[in-house]
């Protein structure tokens, strides 16, 4: 069945949902460097989970937005940012379209970090001022321990974990040969620099540099997609009884 709303006819929505579908994932996040992969990383992350999980929690899925705030990295080649209102009124003008289609529910799955307090505050908004049903999910956040689970360490931006997604969507969108020592920053505490001086951002010292290993690559999206479903079912599960 086709999840993805932009291939879909407007009968075809009209005829799912609300009656047979109330649900709907929305993928948010930006252009923005990622060392050795795509400018697009967070857009692309997103858009595989949900896909992942379209036919599982019986959800459709509304186009990515492709542009968010972009601030540390700022700056790179690519990368590109709106202002945080711009973005806040414009992810509440799709939520408001999308509830007025007859979704009932929403999962938003954020890709970007940038995007964090922004969406945790539309969020909330939103229900309190709709009583629609949301919940955000910073899919690398959620899946912290998974990383440490399959590689026995921490992750980062576009570290071992970003790289290893975008590794096991599509190898093109990765290019090893373009990876160097000097494009790995550690975060320090106390230190604010714009752009910040490395487009591999590692949050524990000496964890999380690209390994491009592509059968850990594949082990770890499996783990993560699995994750984030579970946890949008239970979501869902226990909304209905409320």
């Amino acid at each position: 069945m086709q999840r993805e709303m932009q291939r879909m006819t407007w009968k075809q929505v009209r005829d799912l949902v609300p009656d047979e579908i109330t649900t709907v994932i929305f993928p948010v996040g930006t252009m923005e460097a990622h060392g050795a992969t795509a400018l697009g990383t967070d857009n692309f992350i997103p858009e595989s989970i949900a896909n992942y999980m379209g036919d599982k929690i019986n959800a459709l899925i509304a186009p990515t937005v492709n542009y968010g705030i972009t601030r540390s990295l700022y700056g790179y080649p690519g990368s590109i940012t709106v202002s945080p209102d711009n973005f806040k009124g414009y992810v509440r003008d799709i939520l408001d379209s999308l509830v007025d289609v007859g979704f009932e529910q929403v999962i938003l799955l954020n890709g970007h970090g940038g995007n964090n307090e922004p969406l945790k505050e539309i969020a909330h908004d939103y229900f309190y001022d709709t009583d629609v049903k949301i919940a955000v999910i910073h899919w690398w956040e959620y899946c912290d321990d998974v990383v440490k689970e399959v590689y026995g360490q921490d992750g980062g931006h576009a570290a071992l974990n970003e790289t290893a997604m975008m590794q096991a969507i599509d190898e093109s969108l990765v290019d090893a040969t373009q990876y160097s020592p000097d494009m790995v920053y550690t975060y320090r505490p106390g230190a604010d620099v714009y752009p910040v001086p490395g487009s591999i951002l590692l949050y524990t010292k000496d964890e999380g540099r690209p390994d491009f290993d592509a059968d850990k690559a594949k082990e770890y999206q499996r783990k993560v997609f699995e994750r984030v479903t579970e946890f949008a079912q239970f979501v869902l599960n226990r909304w209905d009884m409320i």
